[in-house]
């Protein structure tokens, strides 16, 4: 039978953890993670997060030491305080480079379900680099590990350049005068600004006395 966490008290942090019975080995095949969250307040959750987070496979974990500072791999799942409201999704990424494992984090997530009801929440994680999010098995979130997450795991090809500056004679105006600018031979200064078309003529159908404006049959 399904098993689940229910946490009684507010302002508290609560947590179960298990551990597998071998390291989960997703090379050339897609991994899902998937479970379903229900808030008991009427007026859903006001403050907090239920998101799960799977370990990274260090030496000497188990179960019971499981917290806050343990080290994952992946973190998912609805999180919401103040202005935050987002499903988390979170992973680390060795840098082959620095040797270090970095923080990706999910830019413009999509938002929880906060309600009384029981939603499912659903990562998949394809083995071509791509992954989509499903609320209640409704895709919420889809595209590419290398693309839509910060800082990139893939760095962009050019970045500022934090010394460059100014040249001292650089001039900010968009546009300015031409000192070698000078008026045609037949330039008349006694001419209109603009002047009639004399082969211009009215399509056919022209209403003479319709009028300017009319209300938009769309609006």
């Amino acid at each position: 039978s399904d098993k689940g966490l229910l946490s009684t008290d507010a302002a508290n942090f609560y947590a179960i953890s298990t551990k597998f019975d071998k390291p989960i080995d997703n090379t050339n095949k897609d991994l899902v993670v998937q479970y379903e969250v229900k808030f008991e307040s009427t007026s859903g959750l006001s403050c907090g997060g239920a998101y799960v987070k799977l370990a990274k496979d260090t030496e000497g974990y188990t179960a019971s030491n499981f917290g806050n500072d343990t080290p994952y791999v992946i973190m998912f799942g609805p999180d919401k305080c103040g202005t935050t409201d987002k499903v988390h999704f979170i992973f680390r990424h060795f840098n082959p480079k620095s040797k270090t494992w970095e923080e990706k984090h999910l830019e413009n997530p999509p938002t929880i379900k906060n309600d009384n009801l029981s939603h499912l929440y659903t990562l998949i994680i394809n083995k071509d680099n791509t992954y989509e999010i499903l609320v209640d098995n409704q895709s919420a979130k889809k595209g590419s590990l290398f693309e839509d997450f910060k800082p990139a795991v893939v760095p962009p090809k050019e970045i500022p350049d934090s010394t460059d500056k100014k040249p001292s004679d650089w001039v900010d105006e968009k546009e300015i005068d031409d000192p070698k600018a000078s008026k045609p031979d037949d330039w008349d200064e006694s001419e209109p600004l603009e002047i009639v078309d004399t082969e211009d003529v009215k399509p056919e159908g022209w209403l003479d006395d319709g009028k300017l404006k009319i209300p938009d049959p769309k609006a």
